[in-house]
Parts: structure tokens; C-alpha cells; sequence
């Protein structure tokens, strides 16, 4: 049961730890009540351990949902004692993981400022979101090949530096039973590695947590900045805009295109539904390429692979229009708009060109590399398709100006959005199949498809006042 168990707790450590850093990172970096209870008597241990309550209180109720399954798999099997010896250790699962992560934290303060902090903590989400994704599509095909997942595990020195194994080995001291020195040393590790960990961080470094965050607090407050950073500003700012007149036409449909690039940029809740969807694209065609027996190893998957990953980069799109600060959209009823489809034209242009193109070009590399260079012709003519589902969709849903809505506003249409995207798809992709049949089809079908195109964006740029919805 040892390398089940490290399974078990090692998939509930990655989620306390994902929730910690996504939705609890707000709590535990937010410095903004320190300047009205730190002045009175109460001191910065305090604060830090009534954080820490509120945050492990929540972390308790996802570990505990997550492991009854287990706890009453073991308890079945093996007895109440293992099952309560699995119900302590996921919740001191828990609590390793609220200090790790504050641990975490405070080294990360040591080197950079708070906003680039935040800059991180958001790329780091990104990143562990593609990681897990890409993880649970492989690890289980690779488990397939494996017949070791239930026989004996040899300890090695190594397995003392895995917390998972710490929780594993303590319950597989009880399963077995095996009262011996590497069962011991684990159940010592599992019990006083959290608890110690908190007395610590309560100890030693919670003074020095409240300094940085008070100190990152001030620098981000500062008006002062760099020669280097305001050149950065400017080089980026050069780079919007040279875009911005290469595939816009009017100023109106200037501006709205280096809009929506520069807010993309700095939106992190955009950057975070939207960039873990694009990595998914890719970690999927990658690990469906390399199953021999299945649908990956078929003539046809290359083109599912280029049209399906059309799905996930319509996600940006359907954000486009979302934000927090949806209320400060009065400024497009205030400002002389008289063409809205010019601002909706320029949007959508940027996220092509900024989200689009490079999600493609990636994609497509992968293709060429993996089937043959001779798919360039259906790479391009996935490409132009998938503008045209992209613009299709822009114009079969309900228009929004662009991060003028609220979240919740857009879950209503979402279902029938999702069917007649699916449908456009499959037309579209098995029309894209047929031609492979036809000698020359495909090339021939790029100009028309890219004419299309052109014809579909002018019908989106005619958007009237009347055809806007106001969030």
C-alpha cells in the first residue's frame, strides 16, 4: 500500500497548495489591515495565526472531502486505526502545506517586489495548472505499463526528503504492520514535521514576514520609476503600436486593439483562465501523439489536434469581454463612439495576433515535426478556419464591449455557446477532411477561406449601438 498511499497524499497536498497559491494568496499577502491593528495591542503573531486559522480551516474541509474515499477504503480493508491514521495525515497534509507555501513566500520577498511577486505567483499558477493537466494525462497511461503499482517498494534515502512518502509509510506502520526503523523515522516525520513547522513560522520568521509585507507594501505604493523599467514601457508600447498599424485600419480600431493588448497584460484573472487553457491545447496533442493503440496514432488525429485546440483559444475570446472593473465601462456610452463594431473589430484583432497566432505557431510546429512537413498546406488551412469559428462566434453571441461585464453575467449562454461552437466545429473540421481527398483541395480552399475571413470581420465591424449589450 506504500506508493498507492504516496499517491493518495501526494494529490491531496498538490491541491492544498494550488488552492493556497490561487485563491488564498490574496489573504496571506495582504498587508492593507496591518497599518489599523498592528498600532493597537495587538501583535504580529497574532494576525498571522488568525490568517493561518481561517486558511487551514478551508484547507481541512477540501483534504477531508478529498480523502474519505480512502479513509473508508482503508478502514473497510484494514481496520479503524488505519483509517483514522489516514484521516490525522491528510490533515496534517494540510497544515505542511500552509507552511511551505508561507515558506515559500518569504523567499520569494527576499528577491523581488511585491508586484513582480504577484507577476510570479500568477505565471507559477499557470505553469503547475499545464503541469498537473499534462500529468494526469500521462501518468495514468504510464501506470498501464506498469505492474509494480501494488508490489513492495525497496526504501531509499531519498524517500525521507518526500513528504507524500512521510504520510504513506506512518499508514503502511499500521496496514502491515512493520515496526521498524524506516517505518518509525516516517510516523516521526509525518506527526512533527507539520507541527513543528507551524511553531516555527510562529516563532522565528512571522516578525519577518509582517516587515516584508509592510516594506513591499511601501515600494509598491512608490511613484518613482526606473530609467530601465519606463525604457521596457516604451519598447513595449513602440511594439503595440507598430502592430496596432499594421492590421487596423482606423483609429478608433487602433486604440481598442492596443487596449485590449495592454489590459491582457496586466489582467491576471485573464491571463489565468485563459493561458492554462492554451497550455491544456498542447499537453493534450502531445500525449495523445505518443499512444500507439489509440486515436493518437491515426491518419486523422493531426487534423482533430489543429481544429480541436480551436476550443480552447475560443475561451479567450468568451473572457474578452469580462472584468472586475466592468463598472468603469460607462467611459464607452461617454466617449464619441459612433461605430462600437470598430472597437469589437480591434479587440478581436489583438487577441488573434497576441493569443492566436503564437498558440498556433507552436502547435503547428509540433505538427510538422511529429506527421511531416507536407501538412503545411492543412496547417494554413486550419489556421484560416479557425478565424473563421473564431469570428463566427464573436458574431452568433451576444456583443460585448470589450471587459465590460461581469463573470456571472456570461454563464447563461454559455451551454448553448458550447453547442453551436461544437457544431461549427465538426462541419468545418470534416469539410477540412474531405478535401484531403481531393487532388489540390486543400490548397485551393485557403484563398476562399481566407476571403472568408475578411468578409466575416467587415460584417463584425458594422456592429451597431443596437447590437451592444451593456453589462
Amino acid at each position: 500500500m506504500f506508493f498507492p498511499l504516496t499517491l493518495q497524499f501526494a494529490y491531496i497536498m498538490a491541491l492544498c497548495a494550488m488552492t493556497l497559491i490561487s485563491d488564498f494568496s490574496s489573504v496571506i499577502l495582504d498587508s492593507s489591515d496591518n497599518q489599523i491593528i498592528l498600532p493597537r495591542p495587538v501583535n504580529s503573531r497574532t494576525l498571522w495565526l488568525a490568517r493561518v486559522v481561517h486558511i487551514t480551516s478551508y484547507l481541512f474541509a477540501i483534504a477531508l472531502s478529498v480523502s474519505l474515499g480512502a479513509i473508508a477504503i482503508i478502514s473497510f480493508r484494514f481496520g479503524g486505526l488505519a483509517g483514522l491514521m489516514v484521516l490525522l495525515l491528510s490533515l496534517l497534509s494540510a497544515v505542511l502545506m500552509v507552511f511551505l507555501t508561507n515558506v515559500f513566500y518569504l523567499v520569494l520577498m527576499r528577491f523581488i517586489s511585491e508586484e513582480k511577486l504577484r507577476e510570479v505567483i500568477n505565471y507559477f499558477q499557470i505553469v503547475m495548472a499545464i503541469l498537473f493537466y499534462g500529468g494526469y494525462q500521462f501518468l495514468p497511461r504510464l501506470m498501464e505499463r506498469e505492474t509494480g503499482l501494488t508490489q513492495a517498494l525497496d526504501h531509499q534515502w531519498w524517500h525521507y526528503l518526500i513528504p507524500p512518502m512521510w504520510m504513506a509509510g506512518a499508514v503502511d506502520l499500521v496496514v502491515r504492520p512493520a515496526i521498524d526503523q524506516i517505518h518509525l523515522i516516517f510516523l516521526a516525520l509525518a506527526f512533527i514535521t507539520p507541527i513543528a513547522g507551524l511553531w516555527f513560522m510562529n516563532r522565528f520568521l512571522t516578525t519577518d514576514f509582517t516587515q516584508k509585507l509592510s516594506g513591499l507594501d511601501q515600494e509598491s505604493r512608490s511613484t518613482v520609476s526606473t530609467t530601465s523599467t519606463q525604457e521596457s514601457q516604451r519598447t513595449q508600447a513602440g511594439w503595440v503600436e507598430r502592430f496596432a498599424d499594421w492590421f487596423t485600419t482606423n483609429p478608433l480600431e487602433r486604440a481598442a486593439f492596443a487596449f485590449t493588448w495592454r489590459v491582457t497584460g496586466r489582467d491576471r484573472k485573464f491571463k489565468l483562465k485563459t493561458y492554462p487553457q492554451l497550455g491544456f491545447g498542447l499537453a493534450y496533442v502531445v500525449v495523445m501523439s505518443f499512444q500507439s493503440r489509440s486515436f493518437g496514432s491515426s491518419n486523422f488525429f493531426y487534423l482533430f489536434a489543429l481544429y480541436f485546440a480551436s476550443i480552447y483559444v475560443m475561451v479567450a475570446q468568451y473572457q474578452l469581454s469580462v472584468s472586475d472593473n466592468y463598472r468603469a465601462s460607462w467611459i464607452y456610452g461617454s466617449a464619441p463612439i459612433r461605430e462600437p463594431g470598430d472597437v469589437l473589430a480591434g479587440s478581436l484583432k489583438a487577441l488573434i495576433i497576441k493569443l492566436l497566432t503564437p498558440f498556433y505557431v507552436l502547435l503547428s510546429a509540433y505538427i510538422l515535426y511529429r506527421y511531416g512537413t507536407d501538412k503545411i498546406s492543412d496547417v494554413l488551412l486550419a489556421f484560416s478556419n479557425s478565424l473563421v469559428m473564431l469570428v463566427s462566434a464573436a458574431l452568433l453571441s451576444t456583443r460585448y464591449m470589450p471587459f465590460s461585464t461581469a463573470q456571472d453575467a456570461l454563464k447563461q449562454n454559455n451551454t448553448a455557446r458550447g453547442l453551436l461552437t461544437s457544431v461549427v466545429l465538426g462541419v468545418v473540421g470534416f469539410s477540412h477532411y474531405g478535401l484531403t481527398f481531393v487532388p489540390y483541395g486543400v490548397w485551393l480552399a485557403i484563398p476562399a477561406s481566407i476571403a472568408t475571413v475578411w468578409i466575416l470581420l467587415r460584417q463584425y465591424k458594422k456592429t451597431g449601438w443596437e447590437q451592444i449589450v451593456m453589462g
